[in-house]
């Protein structure tokens, strides 16, 4: 198991930027991917500071293009009226209307309608003819067609046949480019309309304005004549064609009559109609009388009593007297018997009261049973008189309906020709006071200054305009953009902490130290950025007893080989042992940056001509610090890593020496450091700051995490701004060496 999976649980002291921090495991025992955040507002300054000059040649083109397009455009001038458009006129006369009309309402169509004539191609055609308007409407690039011998045989046609000519002048559409010109707003609320015409001059601007209203109000004027002059044509021919009817009736009319004999059947028919209706009432009358008698004489029948016998005074009285006389009987027939005397003439009594009763019933019968038949007679009598009268009433009708439907016919036609002959006045009447709905509010004034064009809102668009897009194209940009710009970007992408960061050496005499900085210059920069590495990955495995490191990078010549050799010396000069190899056996380079022999080196132990001891070489301006060269160069360096002896050296180097350091080829195009990163026990991963592309960075962890998941960070190397203060370190290291002069002076003179 690895050291890194061994330590889930630990918290290692991890200094960065200079300053040791408390970072736990899990952020190196598991780099695993982060999941993406959210961008801060710290992000989206950072994507304007790296995009700024996007965002100012995007800002800066837009105000030049809105600057050229200012001076670019000819000037216009824009002029405007007012007009309000109602349903009606003023009415001088309210009558003879041959409009139609309807409901009022502010979105009524008949408003949209004007709104819409005044855009209309007719008016247009009036303005451009009223005004002479063909010359300015023109655009001045088209030029008046030439006659040539080529274009004439053109017309003609091979066959001989001509062919009409067309002139470049009539295949302009003037009143097209009038209506681009034309504007026409409702104002919103109201029955006002604004309108506006925009024109190279003030005065064509105005004059354009004015005589567009005055022919939208001398259009709808006689569109309200026309209709009237056709309205009172249509009158006059159906007033023509009522007459003659209305004569055609009368005539028939009376040649009937004369005919028939026929003289005030109106009033015969009306003096019948009101007998007819008399007795129609009568016998209605009768028969709910005689419906009445007959109901109560079935009931009396039936029942023996109904409601108006039970009203009868002498019927009550004698049940009143009835129903005390059986209540003294039922009283004393407690006391006495039947047969005691008192008893029997009780008894007789009430009998005699019963038989009168009874008496009385029979009579009241009888009377409503003649007052049944009386009933009956007469509802038959008046049926009787109702059927000769209806015949009588037949055979007039008969006599009559001819003579009533021409008589009829003569009042309708009569009818239609008054009401023809007044509306026709009317008309003529109303059409000669025909007036206008529409009316100018704010008639057209000169425009004092251009409309367009405006230079400072123009700019104000480019520069607005010109920052949106500006912004746009800068995240844009950032979107598309694979390469990773700063540490933190590094890390999000990743998931693996920037162990170190080395800053750019700008000095020649500095360059020529790199390869041992840490030794030869240890109060610089990048001395002691290479020494806050060595600290984190020491911190970050300390519990580890045996720790094989291996160095490695992105793309080649980007510093793993300086890296190693400045780590390694780092932790010699902690007072560790270290033993430092180079496995890069394509390109060596570690000999020359130590100043050692590479006669035998790592390709000779692997081939097996060399043992361990043979090939370990000391670094002798460094205690502590132990070196195994590549050797000479073999055509298939994966076989040789690839044998157990690596493994080997790795297992004794880590048991001998606290830290094995591997400086490794480069992983893109190479199969060697996977292979050795096998046998490590954390891989470093070394890249130029401004050379990290996202996409590769990805392909190489997964990668290296397929063979084994110990890739422990990054070391980004040519640092433009770094954290480590080099003025502090540069003040430090000067007075560490003026302090350095005064005490060998001291010696000197002692």
């Amino acid at each position: 198991m690895s050291v890194l999976t061994k330590q889930t649980n630990n918290t290692h002291l991890q200094p960065i930027d200079g300053k040791i921090l408390t970072v736990p495991a899990s952020q190196h025992t598991a780099p695993m991917l982060e999941a993406p955040k959210e961008m801060s507002l710290r992000d989206i300054f950072g994507i304007l500071r790296r995009r700024k000059f996007t965002i100012l040649l995007t800002l800066l083109t837009t105000l030049a293009l809105a600057l050229l397009y200012t001076f670019s455009i000819k000037p216009s001038y824009r002029a405007n009226a007012i007009i309000q458009i109602e349903r009606e006129g003023t009415e001088i006369v309210n009558f003879g209307n041959t409009q139609q009309t309807a409901g009022y309402s502010e979105n009524d169509p008949f408003f949209r309608t004007r709104y819409e004539m005044l855009r209309g191609r007719v008016i247009a055609q009036r303005v451009i003819d009223d005004l002479d308007l063909k010359s300015s409407l023109v655009p001045k690039q088209t030029k008046e067609p030439t006659f040539s011998l080529s274009g004439l045989k053109k017309a003609i046609g091979l066959g001989g046949e001509k062919k009409q000519v067309t002139t470049g002048a009539a295949a302009i559409d003037y009143t097209a480019i009038f209506l681009k010109n034309l504007f026409v707003q409702p104002i919103g609320g109201t029955h006002l309309v604004e309108v506006f015409y925009e024109a190279p001059s003030p005065d064509e601007a105005k004059a354009i304005v004015s005589s567009l209203l005055d022919n939208f109000i001398k259009l709808q004027i006689e569109s309200k004549s026309e209709t009237g002059e056709y309205a009172k044509e249509f009158l006059a021919k159906q007033l023509i064609d009522a007459g003659d009817r209305l004569r055609s009736a009368e005539q028939t009319l009376v040649e009937y009559a004369n005919n028939n004999g026929i003289l005030g059947v109106d009033e015969n028919q009306t003096r019948q109609v009101k007998k007819l209706e008399n007795l129609d009432n009568a016998l209605v009358q009768a028969e709910i009388r005689r419906i009445e008698a007959e109901s109560l004489y079935l009931q009396m029948k039936r029942a023996g009593s109904v409601s108006t016998v039970l009203t009868n005074p002498v019927i009550t009285s004698l049940k009143a007297r009835l129903v005390q006389l059986e209540g003294d009987y039922q009283e004393m027939l407690k006391t006495f018997k039947p047969n005691y005397p008192d008893m029997k003439r009780l008894q007789q009594q009430i009998n005699s009261a019963r038989g009168k009763l009874q008496k009385e019933m029979v009579n009241i019968q009888g009377s409503m049973e003649a007052d049944y038949k009386a009933a009956k007679r007469q509802e038959d009598k008046i049926r009787t008189q109702l059927g000769q009268f209806n015949t009588t009433m037949r055979n007039l009708q008969d006599s009559g309906v001819d003579y009533n439907n021409l008589k009829r016919e003569v009042e309708s036609s009569s009818k239609v020709y008054n009401s023809l002959l007044q509306r026709l006045e009317e008309v003529n009447v109303s059409s000669a006071a025909n007036t206008s709905s529409i009316s100018i509010v704010e008639p057209a004034i000169l425009p004092v200054s251009k409309y367009r064009p405006k230079p400072k809102m123009n700019m104000m668009l480019g520069l607005l305009s010109g920052l949106i897009l500006g912004l746009a194209f800068a995240f844009l940009r950032e979107s598309l953009d694979q390469s990773i710009k700063t540490s933190d970007d590094l890390e999000k992408v990743t998931g693996l902490p920037v162990l170190g960061m080395i800053p750019r050496v700008t000095k020649s005499s500095m360059k020529k130290q790199l390869d041992l900085i840490a030794h030869k210059v240890p109060h610089s920069p990048a001395a002691e950025a290479y020494r806050i590495l060595a600290t984190n990955i020491r911190l970050m495995f300390k519990n580890e007893a045996d720790h094989v490191m291996l160095i490695t990078s992105v793309h080649s010549g980007e510093g793993k080989s300086t890296t190693a050799s400045n780590i390694a010396c780092s932790y010699a000069q902690m007072g560790k042992k270290v033993l430092l190899v180079d496995a890069d056996i394509r390109n060596a380079s570690l000999h020359k940056k130590l100043n050692m022999s590479n006669k035998r080196g790592l390709s000779h132990y692997l081939k097996g001509e060399s043992d361990l001891v043979g090939i370990t070489q000391p670094v002798k301006s460094i205690p502590g610090l132990y070196a195994i060269t590549a050797g000479e160069y073999e055509l298939d360096p994966v076989s040789l890593l690839s044998h157990e002896r690596m493994s080997y050296l790795t297992t004794q180097g880590s048991t001998i020496f606290d830290y094995v350091i591997i400086d490794a080829p480069p992983i893109t195009g190479f199969a060697d450091t996977l292979v050795l990163s096998s046998l490590a026990t954390s891989t470093l991963i070394v890249a130029q700051e401004d050379n990290l592309d996202a996409r590769t960075i990805k392909n190489i962890l997964g990668q290296l995490r397929r063979v084994k998941n110990n890739v422990s960070g990054f070391l980004l190397v040519n640092v433009k701004n770094p954290s480590v203060n080099a003025k502090y370190y540069s003040k430090y290291h000067s007075k560490n060496k003026k302090k350095a002069l005064l005490e060998n002076k001291k010696l000197k003179y002692a």
